[in-house]
């Protein structure tokens, strides 16, 4: 059954569900497209052939060096955020080749091509789609493809000690504690709004802004993320993953988090299913 899967085109199973601008757009309204899209990264292209992607993650690295500490998303291009190169599978390659890119770069999406131009993309999305319906996902438990959360962070972490965190462990999301209670999550996306929130308010007042170093986890926290169980399936945590829309499904036992399920898990489940 995964086999099947694997083998398809790219062609059938990628979907628009990234937006296609040109690089040299400004930064602010590239975000504005991929926030319509309500996914967090965009295509970027020269002249229309494919010459980067764009990711939160990108964007909340690079919009704390200090080069950037003074500038305004409507102030940047695209281009300065974007990865390049980029790689991508044409739209006649089966999904297997899109999967072993994900693997192998640690990434949750790959562009499809035909020729130099991007006409679609894999993401996390259409594998969580896929696997929700797959009957042999529903013999895998979540335990058997779950990683383990590194760290953990309080309510009085600071945002950019977590952006730090999610770079140094290339995480998706981190588990937020208290007293011992697991009461949350902070990710990419969270921490993302704060930076946005900061850059465009530092416009206007910024002798009323808190600055962006003392602003803390409880600003920002995701109080209900999807979860499953260890003993849940694949199947399971790929339809949470669907239908919250969001980047991971935690992994809870007892009460604590335990682990986390991203996009990478799930290709790495369609790969091993070969």
């Amino acid at each position: 059954m995964f086999e099947e899967v694997t083998l398809r085109p790219a062609s059938e199973v990628m979907r628009e569900s990234a937006p296609v601008l040109d690089k040299d757009l400004p930064l602010s309204t590239v975000i504005e497209r991929i926030e319509k899209y309500k996914t967090d990264r965009a295509i970027l292209t020269e002249d229309k052939r494919l010459r980067g992607i764009l990711t939160f993650r990108d964007v909340i690295f690079k919009l704390g060096t200090v080069r950037t500490k003074q500038a305004t998303p409507s102030g940047m291009h695209a281009s300065s955020f974007m990865s390049e190169p980029v790689m991508h599978v044409p739209s006649s390659e089966p999904l297997m080749q899109a999967l072993r890119i994900m693997d192998e770069l640690g990434v949750t999406s790959v562009p499809v091509t035909e020729g130099e131009k991007p006409v679609g993309i894999v993401s996390r999305w259409e594998l969580a789609d896929i696997i929700k319906d797959l009957p042999a996902a529903a013999d895998v438990t979540v335990r058997d493809i779950m990683r383990s959360f590194p760290v953990s962070v309080n309510l009085q972490t600071r945002i950019l000690h977590v952006r730090q965190l999610l770079l140094q462990h290339n995480l998706s999301v981190v588990p937020v504690m208290d007293e011992g209670e697991f009461i949350g999550v902070i990710g990419i996306d969270e921490v993302f709004e704060i930076f946005m929130k900061y850059y465009e308010l530092s416009r206007g007042e910024p002798k009323r802004v808190t600055p962006l170093k003392y602003v803390i986890v409880s600003s920002a926290i995701r109080l209900r993320p999807p979860k499953v169980e260890p003993d849940s399936s694949a199947a399971e945590a790929a339809d949470k993953m669907a239908s919250y829309r969001y980047r991971a499904v935690i992994v809870v036992d007892n009460g604590l988090p335990v682990g986390y399920v991203t996009g990478l898990e799930l290709a790495k489940l369609l790969l091993k299913g070969v």
